[in-house]
């Protein structure tokens, strides 16, 4: 536990300082005496010389050693330096140094003093000199040890949380070193499997390396947190260690992996929570590296979650101008204030256009791709949160902007000569069941058959499932009512997602959109569909939780709400026909069958008239008509 000097360290820094170099001073002093001429001389004397006198005598050989050493260590920073980490391999070179300046300063004063450089006593005085350098340098790391002990010493019953480091190599090692000052944070130990580290110690702290330790521990420190601190591991080790910590309810934390430290040039001792790319059995997706030098883009949506990604992306493919249009101002305010600091702090000569628009305003979106003469058009505005869309007051609106706006746009693309536009679909266009994904099949639609009449503007969808962390995630959800002490809901314990991040998915897009022919379909291959109940399971589990199964016992209640109006228990991503390979592994192009022109054309027409007067039945029956598999919802 140590000792505690409260008055010590309510200390002032500046008189800290003055104390340590108070302390400084008077062990250079003693030093003098003892290796001195002082004491030397009174032991040739056979102790009958005064003491002081010999002092007053040599006082000029321990002033100006004294005087160059303090000199030193004022220009090189020593006293500037914090007491508490005075351990640094920097600080131990200035007092080395400085010991030196002041051993051979002494020598070099003596010898002048006395001419000894004539007589037979040279070497003795060089040996004398270095010594006392020795000496002096010893008794400085003695005082920075007694007073880093003082500084650092616990309060007492104000222990932080327990903390168990996995990982007792280098990084391990350097956490360690960040978190052991902090009161927060007390450190129980190391756990390192590795058979030359178990059972061993580093500073005095107890390396665990049984899977019997991990037990014992968490069944005595119930708060335990164990930081995961080995950036070398590779993704499938990494799931594993983290699968073996998930049975013990013990709360995961990790530093940043290898590639993260590298290219996002984070810190090692930043600790964070575990990432989806830890929990979920799915291999991560290659960022895209696609140029755009020379092109101008236009983003919809962009204030979104994907649509702000895209921006973000296309920004390293170098294009001319990226132009920005967004209905919600609050939303382009906050993409305008990021994308505006991406640039300054990477000096990035792109220009960037900020616009408010409606995608359902035709003549605003010729006039916005006209005047900046637009070449390619990522299309992600849309409303998609089904039980928003669902809400019959809703109906209405939803389908206007989701379709009608998707049909502006295109029509306003191909008016303008955009030479492309790819339109962001989601699984939930796939026979849908709610009202929202009914919208955006009907949408695709609209896209595939503009598609076949235009000859110089490609379209092309892509089609992916749930994207994770992005608004309406069902991840963050989870996390925040975890932190509240629950309950976590699902809507049903059956149903399965695919999931894939914000980051991925925009890189996909990008990558998918380079294999556009003219009305293509693509589909994401976004690994195994998760079962959102083993989901919920494992965030409550490596947040160091238990599952309360009655609702009474201690720990996370999981609570069964039931599906919400349009839910399916599972997603499809493809409607019809095969999946068909394309020069990225996990991109793949379908083949979708689309109503002929005239029957679309009556359709929309038909649609058109029922939004128009707010005909909820109407829209469902015509919807149910034209779009594959809807199913109509019974309490509309």
């Amino acid at each position: 536990m140590g000792v505690n000097f409260p008055v010590l360290k309510s200390l002032s820094r500046k008189y800290k300082l003055l104390i340590l170099t108070l302390v400084d001073l008077i062990t250079a002093f003693l030093c003098w005496i003892v290796f001195g001429p002082p004491f030397s001389a009174f032991l040739a004397s056979d102790f009958e010389v005064n003491m002081f006198q010999t002092i007053i005598q040599n006082y000029l050989n321990f002033l100006i050693p004294m005087s160059i050493t303090y000199i030193y260590f004022i220009k090189s920073g020593f006293y500037r330096s914090s007491i508490r980490y005075s351990e640094s391999r920097d600080l131990i070179s200035r007092s080395l140094l400085g010991s030196s300046i002041f051993g051979i300063s002494w020598g070099i004063v003596y010898a002048a003093e006395y001419e000894i450089v004539r007589n037979q006593f040279l070497i003795a005085t060089i040996l004398r000199s270095i010594f006392l350098a020795y000496v002096f340098y010893a008794f400085i790391q003695i005082s920075r040890d007694l007073a880093r002990i003082l500084m650092n010493s616990p309060e007492p019953n104000n222990l932080g949380k327990s903390v168990l480091i996995y990982g007792a190599g280098s990084a391990g090692n350097e956490l360690y070193q960040a978190l052991k000052h902090n009161s927060k944070f007390n450190i129980i130990g190391f756990f390192d499997n590795s058979k030359a580290l178990s059972g061993g110690e580093i500073n005095s702290i107890k390396i665990y390396g049984k899977d019997k330790h991990l037990k014992e521990l968490s069944q005595k420190y119930p708060d335990l947190e164990v930081y995961l601190a080995i950036p070398s591991l590779n993704m499938s080790d990494r799931r594993a260690v983290i699968s073996s910590l998930e049975k013990y309810k013990l709360a995961v934390r990790t530093i940043p992996s290898l590639k993260e430290l590298v290219v996002n040039q984070k810190k090692l001792v930043e600790m964070q929570d575990l990432n989806i790319h830890d929990i979920l059995p799915r291999n991560p997706v290659a960022r895209s590296s696609i140029s755009f030098f020379g092109l101008n883009l236009m983003i919809t949506g962009a204030g979104g979650s994907i649509g702000s990604e895209l921006v973000r992306q296309a920004l390293s493919g170098n294009p001319k101008k990226i132009v920005l249009l967004e209905l919600s101002e609050t939303n382009l305010y906050t993409i305008q204030e990021e994308i505006e600091s991406i640039i300054k702090a990477g000096n990035i000569a792109i220009e960037v256009i900020y616009l408010l628009g409606d995608v359902k305003d035709k003549p605003r979106l010729k006039e916005i791709i006209s005047n900046h003469k637009i070449d390619y058009v990522y299309h992600a505005a849309a409303y998609k949160h089904v039980p928003i869309v669902e809400y019959h007051e809703n109906i209405s609106e939803g389908l206007r902007n989701n379709i009608f706006g998707t049909k502006s746009l295109c029509e306003a693309a191909a008016e303008c000569g955009v030479r492309k536009v790819v339109f962001i679909s989601t699984d939930k266009a796939v026979r849908p069941e709610n009202i929202m994904g009914a919208s955006k099949r009907l949408a695709e639609m609209i896209v595939q058959s503009i598609d076949s009449e235009i000859k110089n503007t490609k379209y092309c969808i892509v089609r992916f499932g749930n994207v994770i962390n992005s608004s309406g995630s069902v991840i963050p959800l989870f996390r925040k009512q975890i932190a509240q002490g629950g309950p976590v809901t699902i809507t049903h314990k059956k149903v399965t997602r695919y999931f894939m991040t914000i980051s991925e998915a925009s890189s996909l897009v990008i990558q998918a959109g380079e294999f556009a022919n003219g009305g293509d379909v693509f589909i994401l291959d976004m690994g195994d569909q998760v079962k959102i109940l083993d989901l919920a399971e494992k965030l409550i589990y490596l947040s160091g939780r238990n599952i309360s199964h009655d609702g009474d016992s201690e720990g996370i209640q999981i609570q069964e709400i039931g599906l919400r109006p349009g839910e399916k228990l599972f997603e499809e991503l493809l409607i019809s026909g095969d999946k068909l390979k394309t020069d990225n592994t996990k991109v793949f192009r379908s083949i979708e069958n689309y109503p002929e022109k005239e029957i679309l054309k009556k359709a929309l027409q038909d649609l058109q008239d029922a939004i128009t007067t707010n005909d909820v039945r109407g829209i469902l029956n015509i919807l149910k008509k034209h779009v594959e598999g809807f199913k109509e919802i019974k309490d509309v």
